[in-house]
């Protein structure tokens, strides 16, 4: 790329401006700048990633557009810009040109005459966000698959005394019927016992492999309803919830176990609910987008302004039982990944804390219908 931009300063009129239509074309941002550090370069490309426009960039000074901290964990200034003399690669983060944290790649090369003299610096963008998203899938697929075998191993193991108990207090219940005080605590063995039953076949149900939906056309606007029905009474006897509900004006029929798919959803607005104790905003939103290859996808956001989730707890919310509630099990996200993941879908959460969650969950349209 450094050699490209250096060709293009020493080439006649008509050369150069098919050069500079070749850097406009590209998918790689391009920012060049000359060696005082002023702004010669910034393509399309370029203007995509970080949001800002050439028109407002030519003949600016690096360091007054791109202040220290605004690469993510790097203070790059352009004396340090300037110093570099190997081409370097680093993966880091901006503020992109939506407002969110965008991954990029970036790198940094010296620009050199067909001399060698060194005139400038370039700066090379590739928007990494997908494919760090992809990454971050596959990794907690990876680890939910390890724990899964694991959780099965250790369900077996817990189930195969629990039956033994149960026998036992159910025996003790029948033989405590004078001694109301002893059978109380007999029934409290029985019933902490199907409790643990319970969380065990839950568990066993959502963590093995084998697992299939009972596929059937739904369309998801429908499955929402009943599960915002269900939820109901919550908001019912909950002061200062505001439900604002924007489902797209055309159905979104997917492949699909309604049960199962209802459960992933009540899942995701029974958590918003409980993340809004004095109340707030919940809004429910559909559409549907194109992805590669023609397919179609129905994307569904779940968004609150509730208490949020910290950053440090965000790598581990779909692990199981891990929760930070003081009650629950830590199974609710772990399932509706695994359900998601079924129905060949994907679940992507971000959260602030203090500020609220998005839940963004994208299920695939059924292949002939494209959802109009």
């Amino acid at each position: 790329m450094s050699t490209v931009l250096a060709k293009i300063s020493q080439q006649p009129m008509a050369e150069k401006g098919h050069l500079q239509a070749v850097i406009e074309s590209i998918s790689t941002g391009v920012l060049a700048l000359d060696l005082d550090g002023k702004i010669m370069t910034f393509n399309r490309a370029a203007e995509q990633i970080t949001g800002f426009k050439s028109r407002q960039l030519q003949g600016r000074m690096f360091g007054e557009v791109f202040e220290p901290g605004y690469f993510q964990k790097l203070r790059l200034t352009f004396n340090e810009l300037i110093q570099i003399e190997e081409e370097t690669e680093i993966e880091t983060q901006i503020n992109g040109a939506d407002k969110n944290d965008a991954y990029i790649s970036l790198t940094i090369s010296p620009l050199k005459s067909s001399k060698g003299k060194k005139i400038g610096i370039v700066l090379s963008l590739s928007a990494i966000t997908q494919t760090k998203k992809l990454e971050q899938q596959a990794k907690r697929t990876g680890r939910l698959a390890a724990m899964g075998e694991m959780a099965v191993q250790i369900a077996h193991e817990i189930r195969n005394p629990l039956g033994s108990i149960e026998l036992f207090s159910t025996m003790l219940m029948d033989d405590l019927q004078e001694f109301d005080d002893l059978k109380a605590l007999a029934e409290h063995i029985s019933s902490g016992v199907k409790s643990i039953n319970n969380i065990v076949s839950n568990l066993l149900l959502f963590v093995r492999p084998d697992q299939q939906p009972d596929h059937q056309v739904l369309d998801v606007h429908e499955v929402l309803k009943d599960s915002l029905f269900f939820a109901g009474h919550l908001f019912d006897t909950h002061n200062g919830f505001e439900v604002l509900v924007e489902l797209a004006d055309y159905p979104l029929r997917v492949s699909g176990d309604l049960e199962l798919l209802k459960q992933v959803f009540l899942n995701l607005i029974l958590n918003a609910i409980q993340a809004m104790p004095k109340g707030g905003n919940l809004r429910i939103s559909t559409r549907k987008i194109a992805g590669q290859r023609g397919i179609r996808w129905a994307e569904i956001r779940i968004t609150d302004s509730g208490c949020g989730i910290p950053e440090s707890d965000l790598s581990k919310i779909f692990d199981p039982f891990y929760t930070t509630k003081n009650k629950g099990t830590g199974l609710g996200l772990t399932i509706v990944h695994n359900i998601t993941k079924m129905h060949g879908g994907s679940i992507d959460i971000t959260s602030c804390e203090a500020e609220g969650t998005e839940c963004v969950v994208t299920l695939p349209l059924c292949q002939n219908d494209n959802g109009d």
